[in-house]
């Protein structure tokens, strides 16, 4: 043997390390293997899963955007409506002041008028008491017929201007 080279030695080595090698791929390698497969397919899926997800917050989000801008129109338009209604309503209610007001001031007014016409009334009746005493204290003084017939027919015709002024008041 050249070199002290057993070739059994060798060939024996040799089948020990492939049977080693063989066991290894068996023992180790081929469940490494597998494992590295299913934690690639793990991740695999869990991007899947975060994409889908992903997709579906998108989808989410718009729907979301979409239903906030619904309900801000929807609210800008119950909000228009009803400072529309409260406009109204407040000129409605100036509105019926203001006729109120009205018919307050021609109720002041019909009463200031009758009052005028009584306070009228009333003067014109004492001034017909003072002519008939200031007739009788002339007539009392100075009792001719033709001066109480003078004084009569100035009473008369002064009690008629009063009535035709009364009958254009009316």
């Amino acid at each position: 043997m050249p070199l002290n080279i057993d070739f059994v030695q060798v060939l024996l080595h040799m089948l020990n390390f492939v049977i080693l090698a063989g066991g290894l791929t068996l023992i180790l390698f081929n469940p490494i293997k597998k494992f590295m497969t299913e934690r690639q397919k793990q991740f695999e899926d869990r991007e899947e899963e975060n994409r889908k997800n992903a997709e579906e917050n998108e989808r989410l989000k718009a729907e979301l955007a979409a239903e906030k801008e619904a309900f801000e129109q929807e609210m800008a338009s119950e909000r228009m409506k009803a400072e529309k209604e409260a406009a109204d309503a407040a000129k409605a209610y100036i509105e019926s002041s203001k006729n109120e007001a009205a018919a307050i001031i021609a109720k002041a007014e019909k009463e200031a008028e009758k009052r005028r016409e009584h306070i009228l009334d009333s003067a014109q009746t004492e001034i017909g008491e003072l002519v008939i005493g200031a007739t009788q204290k002339l007539l009392g003084d100075t009792a001719s017929p033709e001066r109480t017939e003078a004084l009569y027919d100035a009473f008369l015709k002064q009690a008629e201007q009063n009535a035709q002024q009364k009958e254009k008041r009316s």
